[in-house]
């Protein structure tokens, strides 16, 4: 009866959405006006508390589903133990202090239940959270509180742990979210961490029941009704890689609109950020005379956070970073170099996050020193000094970019020429499409003409190769993709990062090369791509901008360098079907 109730008094209010769902108390939306856009894009600068309420004082094992080899019985202790001191409220002052206004707090939840059966949370670890999140709000702090490292869970997205991991799972938000009933709407939950099976690619089966561990996630908050109903909730990809998402993630059905968040990590070029043995020193074709820098440079972060925008914040779905950061890693003679490096790479992430909405949040570890693992910027042990100022500085730089409402979009010119191979076929060396374009198709072909190659991604691969080789003897054949010199490999994920995406690549070549195309033809092949159309154009122009008009169209539009634009603006001249025009 009272479940009825709830559902009438829900109808009366007009709850929007895709369903009704039948509430503990009553949902109140008093201090809940912020959607999830609005909240993701009000964190100017958001900071994680790493390294605190999600450690443990022990080995977690699979096979037994428990901790073993503990170190402290005491389980109130594992705030510290990976070696931080207790949280304080002074170091939430020092975090703000330096201009952080959002706290993203991980937390192991797990590890602190008195009744596995019921998932019962002991009442002082709740006290404890709660404690730190207070003091937070108090400072004026947004927050987003998480279940981080429940690897009974995280490290099992399959069939046969789903029931029991979805009980368990439910239990524990129940908890969590009636404790936090009638906290305003500063305070956001994320449903879960990385869960991931050995860091690979996810099957259909691990996307499946990832799907269900977020919408269990939501249906246990938005079931307790209150403030809760109106929360702001955010979802997570598998394994907080946003390649994955963008492929497997199904957005969780929720009864109130505008109050949902995807949530992706980003830690990429994985062989930068990670500081561990072989990284590069150097990031971004702006430090590319400083010596060899990463593959995925500042076109890559642009590309793939292009991309995420379209996914999830272009259809009203916010976007959260929950975490990014460089490890500090440093040779002895480059060190003031690589740590300008490391500023100029952490103000890039920031500054295309706010240009996005994203909501960023730096993982700050309290680590320090040089190698793997070294993400502190402030100083725990030590009153909360900043050990890298060059990673804070950083941040604040990037967060002073102001949110676009429109985002051009870079390297996506459309070409006109003759298509001499249009389909969607896998690129797998042997064992996928090996395509030969005959010599008779380069008459004509000048060093300003260009072989146009549409690819689309696969980011399931672990890696992508586009191969071009002269045709007969399957030699290296040497070309130029944007003023850059390739000898026969080419890889997108290198310069554009890596996503679902569909990306155009004009290719040019130097006349001795084409001299021999013109003889022998082109093979085209690869590894980790699906070959979706190849154009040559003779003229290696845009598209031909004919005599103006006004129009609406809604065909793709173009601003007059050939980039395409999302959304165009009242009165501006673009491209539209290959004419000039000005759009009304």
């Amino acid at each position: 009866m009272k479940q009825l109730l709830t559902l009438l008094f829900m109808a009366c209010l007009g709850v929007s959405g895709a369903w009704a769902q039948a509430t503990d108390v009553a949902p109140d939306a008093t201090g809940m006006d912020t959607d999830a856009l609005t909240w993701a894009r009000n964190v100017k600068m958001g900071w994680c508390l790493g390294n605190a309420l999600e450690s443990s004082a022990g080995t977690w094992d699979d096979a037994s589903g428990t901790y073993i080899n503990v170190w402290d019985q005491n389980r109130a202790n594992w705030e510290t133990a990976w070696g931080n001191p207790k949280t304080t409220k002074a170091m939430l002052q020092a975090v703000k202090a330096a201009g952080f206004n959002a706290v993203r707090i991980p937390v192991l939840w797990g590890a602190h239940v008195t009744n596995e059966a019921e998932m019962t949370i002991d009442p002082a670890w709740m006290a404890r959270v709660k404690e730190i999140v207070d003091w937070c709000l108090d400072l004026d702090m947004m927050v987003v509180v998480n279940t981080h490292h429940e690897l009974w869970l995280e490290h099992f997205p399959v069939f046969s742990r789903q029931e029991a991991n979805l009980r368990k799972l439910t239990a524990l938000w129940r908890q969590i979210a009636t404790t936090f009933r009638d906290y305003d709407g500063r305070l956001a939950f994320a449903g879960l961490n990385e869960v991931q099976v050995n860091w690979q690619a996810p099957t259909a089966e691990n996307n499946t029941v990832m799907n269900r561990y977020n919408q269990a996630f939501v249906d246990a908050v938005r079931g307790t009704g209150g403030k809760n109903y109106y929360r702001v909730l955010v979802v997570q990809t598998y394994s907080c890689n946003p390649s994955y998402g963008m492929q497997g993630l199904e957005v969780p059905n929720d009864p109130v609109e505008g109050r949902m968040a995807v949530e992706f990590h980003y830690y990429n070029p994985y062989n930068y950020c990670s500081g561990a043995a072989g990284s590069y020193y150097y990031w971004g074709k702006a430090f590319e005379s400083a010596g060899n820098i990463a593959p995925e440079g500042e076109t890559a972060l642009q590309n793939v956070f292009r991309e995420i925008r379209k996914t999830w914040h272009e259809k009203g779905i916010a976007v959260v970073m929950g975490e990014y950061g460089v490890s500090c890693h440093y040779t002895t003679n480059g060190k003031a170099k690589q740590e300008e490096n490391m500023k100029y790479y952490l103000k890039c992430v920031v500054s295309e996050a706010r240009k996005n909405g994203f909501a960023a949040f730096v993982w700050d570890n309290s680590s320090f020193g040089n190698g793997s693992e070294k993400y502190g910027i402030f100083d725990r042990k030590n009153n909360m000094n900043v050990r890298t100022p060059y990673m804070l500085e950083g941040i604040q730089e990037g967060a002073e970019t102001a949110y676009q409402e429109e985002i051009e979009e870079q390297g996506q010119q459309d070409y006109e020429g003759t298509t001499v191979w249009q389909g969607d076929q896998v690129l797998s060396w042997g064992d996928g499409l090996q395509l030969n374009i005959p010599a008779s198709k380069f008459a004509g072909f000048d060093t300003n003409s260009r072989l146009v190659v549409t690819v689309r991604q696969n980011p399931a691969a672990s890696y992508d190769d586009l191969q071009l080789c002269k045709g007969g003897d399957w030699s290296a054949c040497p070309f130029v993709v944007d003023g850059n010199n390739y000898q026969g490999d080419f890889s997108p994920r290198n310069v554009y990062g890596t996503s679902s995406g569909t990306y155009i690549i004009p290719i040019a070549f130097n006349q001795t090369t084409i001299n021999t195309l013109k003889q022998k033809g082109l093979y085209i092949q690869g590894y980790g791509l699906y070959l979706t159309r190849v154009l040559i154009s003779i003229s290696g122009q845009t598209s031909i901008i004919l005599p103006q008009a006004s129009t609406n169209a809604d065909a793709p539009v173009y601003n007059l360098s050939g980039q395409r634009v999302a959304r165009p603006q009242r009165g501006h001249i673009y491209v539209v079907n290959g004419r000039k025009v000005i759009k009304n």
